[in-house]
């Protein structure tokens, strides 16, 4: 196929044929149809080559984090009998890695490789396809070139950012969300056990039942006690309001953040975790890295689902939750929205958690400008925190460019305010 110069230099070829031919200059005409056949000579000739050339990319690493340098490697080895020459590569990249990735490589000869590699940084979560590579072949003259597409797509899965909150300590008498991060996971020892229960990742193999595990045929663990104070549930409300596209996906990014800090101090503390949205069905109780990697795989393509094609999703999740069996520890709700009602879900499931907190990122918060809905909006903030405060859950209502570490670190110390950055709000008057 010609290229832009090819296509060029044939309309030159046929100027100067058509005034040769029109005046009977001869020279004209024979020079216009010898540039002819050099672009139609240089088209078959990158049309009819046929080069054997291996590919293969490498993403380090296949997992990262928002803003994290990723390294992409092509590895190309030439298998033909004869060189390579100049190669133009592009390596078709989404919109928000920049598009392309393009570069030469000089001729690879017979049997040999080269390795190119270029960087990326992914702004944000989300699953990026890189590729297909395109390989470009052009004659000596630059006139005609051909496009192989070699290797497949390859996945980078980007997580959403993360902060490190502290661990929190152990407050004696004063139960709060924060009360036995650092207990051991099991209290007895011996062979007396309370019950049995099947085996999940991350579990002791020494507390494996051999008996039990033989006669049910799948693997058993002995329970000693019910260690409902290492059970952490973390709900994601991932509902959609309508005509707030703006507001509403700097505020889910920031609590889809939120979430997966919860996930990260939940791992390194030892509990055993779970991840819901109001509604994804997200990830079973778990834990160990790879249930921590999971719970990150679905914080990274989580997108807020349209509340208006059901009804309230977070009431019916939180209900569920409330009538669950088992006795659980701690409660995570972190919401860009949480109604009066939705408050008092939280607060009826201390039936059967033994602490919860809420997380608030309202929507009002992260807009421009100012007026009469971002005041009614602070309203309906208090009003949530004051119910939820009824029930002794503490409540974190944080807003653009505020900390969750620093918020959570209060809470974390068993301070007796939790810092909810409403103050510069509460010195305004709402207008009438």
């Amino acid at each position: 196929m010609p290229t832009a110069r090819g296509w060029f230099t044939a309309a030159t070829g046929v100027t100067l044929w058509v005034v040769g031919r029109s005046f009977g200059t001869g020279v004209l005409e024979q020079i216009g149809f010898g540039i002819l056949a050099l672009v139609a000579i240089a088209a078959v000739v990158v049309t009819l080559r046929r080069d054997d050339l291996r590919v293969e990319r490498t993403i380090v690493p296949a997992r990262a984090r928002a803003g994290q340098a990723v390294a992409v490697e092509l590895h190309l080895r030439n298998v033909a009998r004869r060189a390579l020459p100049l190669l133009l590569l592009d390596d078709r990249l989404p919109l928000d890695l920049a598009g392309h990735a393009r570069f030469a490589l000089s001729g690879v000869e017979a049997g040999g490789a080269r390795t190119a590699t270029y960087e990326v940084r992914p702004p944000r979560r989300g699953r990026f396809l890189i590729g297909p590579l395109g390989v470009s072949y052009l004659d000596p003259f630059g006139l005609a070139g051909t496009t192989t597409l070699l290797t497949d797509t390859d996945e980078l899965l980007v997580h959403p950012r993360i902060e490190r909150l502290t661990l929190p300590r152990d407050l004696g008498s004063q139960r709060s969300i924060s009360m036995s991060a650092l207990r051991q996971l099991s209290g007895a020892r011996g062979e007396d056990f309370y019950t049995m229960r099947e085996y999940s990742q991350g579990d002791d193999l020494r507390r494996i039942h051999w008996p039990s595990t033989a006669k049910r045929g799948k693997p058993m663990i002995r329970q000693e006690e019910t260690p409902w104070h290492t059970r952490a549930t973390i709900l994601l409300d991932d509902r959609a309001r309508p005509g707030e596209a703006f507001k509403e996906s700097v505020a889910f990014e920031r609590a889809v953040e939120a979430a997966a800090s919860f996930c990260d101090l939940y791992h390194r503390s030892g509990y055993t975790y779970r991840l819901v949205g109001a509604h994804h069905p997200g990830v079973a109780s778990g834990r160990g890295t790879d249930h921590f990697q999971r719970c990150l795989d679905a914080l990274a393509t989580l997108s807020p689902t349209d509340e208006a094609r059901a009804g309230d999703a977070l009431l019916a999740r939180l209900a569920e939750l409330e009538l669950g069996a088992g006795a659980e520890g701690t409660l995570v709700v972190v919401s860009t929205d949480l109604s009066p009602d939705a408050a008092g879900a939280v607060s009826r499931c201390l039936r059967r958690f033994g602490a919860a907190v809420a997380l608030l990122y309202p929507l009002h918060r992260f807009g421009a400008g100012a007026g009469k809905s971002r005041w009614e909006g602070e309203a309906r903030v208090r009003d949530a925190v004051t119910a939820l405060g009824r029930s002794g859950v503490p409540t974190l209502v944080l807003g653009a460019g505020q900390s969750l570490a620093a918020a959570w670190g209060a809470v974390a110390s068993g301070s007796a305010r939790a810092p909810q950055g409403g103050e510069a709000w509460d010195r305004k008057h709402e207008p009438a």
